[in-house]
């Protein structure tokens, strides 16, 4: 089973904070050196009653020998240094965590035009906050989902991503996380200025099919993309979905009006996690364990089609994840005049939770 990892933002342009906490995975060679005893292992916690119905996730070639290398090790030490043992597979758990496990049980099929608009609003807010040239950009991107592919493919054997289908769920988990990984990567060295390929003649700034690009003076450093990204890229989704999108009505809500009850909030909230149910980017969504007195609620969504990817996003700490859910709902908050809303966000083996807290 999959370690949670837990991510906790705060808003404003300065920037989200990301944190990430293990759980359970890297204390398994603890219990082989015997440093711990096996029901002291805190055990990944899933919010839904199908889990018990989901095949059980298989164990990765990595982490199997991982796992069998650290216990080797402890079995191998005198009983009086098996806690030194486990400070060590801590240790090796911290710089090297396995990677997630595939998610082998059916997921839905993703619309088309949601599929896309997902997709989209992610690559225009990085062309927006002019940290990177799009053409290398388009370039990391290529050579990133190159090199990582038949990887991925060969971890799902015998399904079959059907490889530059995006309403797919097993290439879109992939492809997703091949953007939101490309982007994580070339945020933190973002340029301040560059030249950027074009085709055609913009208002005299494009000759020979290049121009130069200077990033806005107010966003300079580079600590402030990620949370400029996650609000931006949230916008953008929020307004397709209530706007329309390539001739596409999803029927998301409108904001709602400032003094509009927490009941009302978390009632359209829930209307926004239907529409994305609709349109195949999860097998559930629900809001519950609504506090009104504590302004906070729980959001479940189980089989999501950014499963994999957000949960190898996390691992690997990227500055940014693509979290498209807690994007939207943030956004949505915002339109409707409640900013500084925050949230912890964990995953499982079979879907995601998040915990919310509205500002005051």
């Amino acid at each position: 089973m999959l370690a949670q990892r837990s991510l906790t933002t705060s808003p404003g342009i300065d920037g989200r904070s990301l944190c990430f906490r293990r759980t359970s995975t890297r204390k398994r060679a603890a219990v082989r050196a015997g440093a711990i005893a096996d029901d002291d292992v805190e055990a990944c916690s899933t919010s839904y009653s199908e889990r018990a119905s989901l095949p059980a996730p298989r164990t990765t070639r990595r982490g199997a020998l991982l796992g069998t290398a650290l216990g080797a090790l402890g079995l191998a030490l005198p009983s009086g240094r098996a806690a030194q043992a486990a400070d060590l597979s801590d240790y090796l758990y911290q710089f090297f965590p396995p990677p997630p496990e595939p998610v082998m049980f059916p997921r839905n099929k993703l619309t088309q035009p949601f599929a896309v608009l997902l997709m989209r609003s992610a690559y225009e807010t990085v062309d927006d906050l002019d940290f990177i040239a799009m053409n290398d950009f388009q370039k990391q991107f290529w050579r990133l989902r190159a090199s990582e592919q038949e990887a991925y493919n060969l971890q799902y054997e015998p399904l079959k991503p059907k490889i530059g289908d995006i309403s797919d769920s097993l290439y879109f988990d992939f492809i997703s996380y091949s953007q939101f990984s490309t982007i994580a990567r070339e945020m933190p060295k973002g340029l301040q200025v560059f030249r950027e390929y074009c085709e055609e003649e913009e208002n005299k700034t494009c000759q020979d099919r290049f121009r130069v690009v200077r990033r806005d003076a107010s966003i300079s450093d580079n600590n402030v993309l990620p949370g400029l990204f996650f609000t931006k890229t949230g916008d953008r989704i929020y307004s397709g979905l209530k706007d329309g999108f390539r001739n596409t009505q999803f029927g998301a809500p409108q904001p709602l009006p400032a003094g509009a009850s927490f009941t009302q909030v978390t009632d359209a909230i829930q209307v926004l996690l239907d529409v994305c149910v609709k349109n195949g980017y999860a097998l559930k969504a629900e809001v519950s364990d609504v506090d009104e007195a504590a302004r906070s609620f729980r959001v479940k969504i189980l089989g999501p089609a950014n499963l994999w990817g957000l949960t190898s996003l996390n691992y690997r700490r990227a500055v940014v994840t693509n979290c498209y859910d807690a994007m939207l709902i943030d956004a949505f908050l915002r339109a409707s005049g409640r900013p500084g809303a925050r949230f912890e966000l964990t995953t499982n083996s079979s879907g995601i939770e998040e915990n919310w807290v509205l500002a005051a």
